[in-house]
This record gives C-alpha cells, structure tokens and sequence, in this order.
C-alpha cells in the first residue's frame, strides 16, 4: 500500500482515498491503450499503414477519461490534524474547511462500509456517517490496519488527549428545565409532534384529487360494472394508509405508565414501560442511497422484542437531543412508578 499519511509535531495528515490515484491511473492507460490496440489489430502490426483518421476512435474514450477524474479529486483529500489550532480539517483540490475542534470530537470506530476503514464522528451529529481518516482494510486482522492501529490512530489519539485547556461555562440544560423541542408537555402526557408524517400530506392531496377525478368519472358512468364498483374500492386503500400515517400521534402517559399509539384519534395500540428495553438506530437505505435514520424504542415480549418507531429523521445531528428528551420523559415515567410503590 502507498503511503497515505504524513505525521509531524504540529499535524497529522492522513489520505483515506490515496488509493484510487493508481486505479484512476490504470484506468486512464487502459481507455488509452484500447483504440491504439485496436488500431494495430486493423493494420495487422503494420505500422507504416496507420492513418490520422484512425485515431479518431479516441474522441469516443475522451467522456471516459473526463470521467475519471474524480478518481484524482478524491484520491487528493486530506483529513488534516492540527494541534496548533486544535482542530480537524479536511483539504480537497478546491477548498480547506474545518469539520470540527478537537473539543467536538466524540469517537474514531471502524465501520465496514466496502470495506473496513475508521470514520470521526462528532458530538453534534453521533449518529451520522462521519468523516472516513483511513483507507479500507480487508478484515481485523490486515497487516496494514495493524499498522495503522499503533503508528497512525495513537499519534491522532494522543493529539486529541493533549488538547489545550479551555475554560468552560456550564450553561443550564433546557430539557432539565422542561423546555422540549420534540414534545408538547400536557401535565402528565407528553405527545410527540407531528414530525416527518406531515411529510406525506402533500402525496395524500394529490392522491386525494386523482381519486376524486377517478370517482367522478365513474359514477357518471350510464351503468356501473362489477370491475368498476371493485375499482372504487381499491382506490380507497392508498387513502387510507395515508390517513393512518399522518394522523399517528405517540402519547407518553405517565400516570398509566404506558406508551400510547393513536391514529385517526382512536387508540391503536400501547406499551407499558416496565418492558422498555432500549433505543434501537436504524440507519435505512434504498439501492445503496440513504434514506433516513429510525430512532425507536424496544419493548420486551414473551418471543423477543417489539420496536416503536418514534421519529425519522433525514439528517442526524438532531439525534442526540431527540434521545436525551424521550430519556428525560422515560425518567419522568420511571420516578413516577417509583413514588406510587
């Protein structure tokens, strides 16, 4: 492996995608390789025959090689820390930005993602992607990320532990006081807002008009056939879920210790406390793409566990002060059982 890494007393400059320089390079020579071997499979060797106009063929390859080129742009980012300014960079071919102080930074782990690498995360946004500092290694036991583990990751380690001293007001937390974002405090009840199932409304008045339409050209119909009559009922289940989704409303209910589902205003179902196993993250994706990250609860029961999705979220910077007041209102919940045995 190249080397992708420079380590001095200031800073520590690691290239997580140094990697694809040659493969670019490979793959560069290969789209040039190909019309000149086809060119000489035409003349039979003869090099004397060769005319101007068979280079023509390499107007064809030049989209392919312009399309390599972010081959070169990635493999030239750097993942720069500088312990004079105490902060983490990142430097591509364009630009220089900071990602995040040293003070920011809340863990380095390996994640498989096409491969083994480790990725920064910080305390803004624990639940997002993160910031990939290494190249990918084959498994735990791959000689380069051992390499890796003891030169490259306790130089970045011990950086980060050697951070200034800074000093540091402590501001009142506001969900210690009761101010909530997520939720709307009704004595003992807390309610989830609305959230991203307002996000379906706009499909739903769409929906809804097309329906409409759809209904109004069949009734003024002389005569309805069974297949028409099935049609008009069909057409009414897309509607309904849709109904059923926006109208969810989640209810934490201290005083009956339980988790109530609502939709369309009625109780749909609920989940008593004393089974509350946990928060489950579930990052989704479709074809490869991100999708949204799940935040859910987990309930114990007889044949594993149940999972409440409470909220989904786009981008995870918002995460964490998501959890912190569903934990503040479980606590409530919790205390509560407590004073009433």
């Amino acid at each position: 492996m190249a080397k992708y890494y420079h380590i001095d007393k200031q800073s520590i400059t690691v290239k997580p995608f140094a990697f694809l320089i040659p493969v670019g390079l490979s793959v560069v020579a290969l789209l040039l390789a190909m019309p000149l071997t086809i060119i000489l499979i035409m003349v039979k060797g003869n090099i004397g025959d060769i005319e101007t106009q068979y280079f023509a063929g390499y107007i064809i390859m030049l989209p392919l090689i312009l399309a390599c080129i972010p081959f070169f742009t990635y493999g030239k980012r750097k993942v720069i820390f500088d312990a004079f300014n105490q902060a983490v960079y990142l430097k591509t071919i364009y630009s220089k930005k900071q990602l995040m102080s040293f003070d920011q930074v809340a863990s380095i782990d390996p994640q498989v993602r096409f491969g083994l690498a480790y990725y920064l995360k910080s305390k803004d946004d624990r639940f997002g992607k993160g910031y990939r500092i290494s190249p990918s290694f084959s498994n735990e036991g791959d000689k380069d990320k051992k390499h890796y583990d003891s030169l490259i990751l306790s130089a970045i380690k011990n950086m980060i532990s050697l951070k200034a001293v800074k000093q540091v007001i402590v501001q009142p937390n506001p969900i210690d006081l009761g101010i909530l974002t997520y939720y709307i405090a009704d004595h003992n009840n807390f309610r989830l807002k609305h959230g991203g199932s307002v996000k379906y409304l706009p499909a739903l008045i769409f929906f809804g008009f097309f329906a409409c339409y759809f209904w109004y050209n069949l009734f003024t119909k002389m005569q309805l056939t069974d297949s028409d009559r099935q049609l008009s009922v069909i057409v009414l289940i897309p509607i309904m879920l849709f109904v059923l989704t926006i109208t969810k409303r989640i209810v934490f209910d201290v005083d009956t210790q339980k988790i109530k589902v609502y939709r369309i205003g009625l109780l749909f179902k609920s989940y008593t406390f004393d089974k509350f196993a946990g928060f489950s993250i579930v990052r989704k994706t479709y074809n490869g793409l991100y999708n949204g990250t799940d935040v859910r609860l987990k309930f114990k029961k007889p044949s594993g566990t149940s999972e409440l999705t409470l909220a989904d979220f786009g981008k995870t910077n918002p995460i964490e002060n998501f959890i912190a007041e569903t934990e503040y209102i479980l606590d409530r919940m919790k205390n509560h059982e407590r004073s009433v045995n």
